[in-house]
């Protein structure tokens, strides 16, 4: 039975000590080691849903998802340790974690590696957990049984940096494996996925964030972030020729009327190709400062209409993936 939290754990405590956890990233029969809250809107309350010590059944999160329930909450104080119980059925999984699990919880670890990866202003910090989380991209986006459906459904759309970039990176692997990509050719795009946007930690967020109309001076102060990426990696010898040219050569269009240089057909890497459709399509479905999502059939009308800056057959195949949104 739910418990309501009544004293010194009123509403205020509630906003500023709680956050919201995807229901996606809970494995039936498994004991979490968390105490589960949800949230009652109508009387400004939270209840304990599970306690730290209960296990889940498959029957819980199916009555949770027919009410609509998404999210539940855990105390902020225990985020390390849902952290922890996230990478486990990452890299350990065992036989009774379904991939929709796996990729709800991976891509909560993405999240919250990559920002404090982007956050320390370090491109060796990021770079290191980019390969990792690649690798694990890989391994989910390439497994039989996964379902671009399930990774969809779990995806965060906020206008953060890693957040863009976090997602772009499981667009591509998606993209790449869908392509016929190798699997470790799948981990090494998936890793420049996560690091293709990182010249953008040089921007001011005056800028980044700016609800209007950027001027002429802040978007060429936006499109110098190729180049400002590209030239804080390529002195690294752990990065393939792809994974820079996803950095430096993702805003480029096979017709030319990209840019940092105008490159145009073949002169443009493959990875980089993949990455360019993946990285139009994450940007018009996701929040921004001065826009609100457009919704995903919208998106790709808009590639389609410009379908002559994209490699005809990453489209074609991005297309492909998405139309299965419509069908689930």
């Amino acid at each position: 039975m739910a418990i309501t939290l009544q004293g010194s754990e009123v509403m205020d405590d509630l906003v500023s000590g709680y956050i919201p956890i995807s229901v996606s990233t809970l494995v039936p029969s498994s004991v979490v080691g968390i105490e589960l809250f949800q949230e009652e809107r109508d009387e400004h309350r939270y209840v304990l849903y599970r306690g730290s010590d209960y296990p889940l059944e498959q029957i819980d999160l199916v009555k949770l998802r027919s009410r609509g329930v998404n999210k539940l909450y855990i105390r902020k104080a225990e985020q390390s340790s849902y952290q922890t119980y996230l990478r486990k059925m990452i890299d350990d999984p065992g036989d009774n974690v379904p991939v929709s699990a796996r990729a709800g919880a991976l891509n909560e670890v993405v999240r919250d590696l990559l920002e404090s990866a982007f956050k320390s202003g370090d491109p060796d910090a990021s770079v290191d957990t980019a390969t990792y989380l690649g690798e694990q991209t890989a391994n989910i986006v390439c497994n039989d049984q996964f379902a671009s459906v399930d990774l969809f459904r779990v995806l965060h759309h906020d206008y953060a940096t890693f957040t863009h970039s976090a997602n772009v990176a499981f667009y591509a692997g998606m993209l790449a494996a869908e392509i016929g990509f190798s699997q470790e050719e799948v981990a090494l795009i998936s890793s420049g996925g996560l690091i293709h946007d990182l010249g953008k930690l040089q921007i001011p967020d005056k800028i980044l964030c700016k609800p209007g109309r950027l001027t002429e001076l802040e978007f060429r102060e936006i499109k110098k972030h190729p180049v400002t990426g590209f030239r804080q990696l390529a002195h690294r010898e752990d990065l393939t020729v792809g994974q820079l040219m996803m950095v430096y050569q993702h805003h480029e269009r096979v017709d030319g009327g990209g840019y940092p240089v105008g490159l145009c057909g073949d002169e443009i890497h493959p990875w980089a190709k993949v990455c360019a459709v993946v990285d139009v399509f994450e940007a018009l479905t996701s929040n921004r400062p001065y826009r609100t999502p457009m919704p995903k059939r919208r998106a790709i009308e808009l590639l389609e209409h410009e379908r002559d800056g994209y490699e005809q057959e990453f489209l074609e195949c991005w297309k492909k993936i998405t139309n299965r949104l419509w069908r689930s």
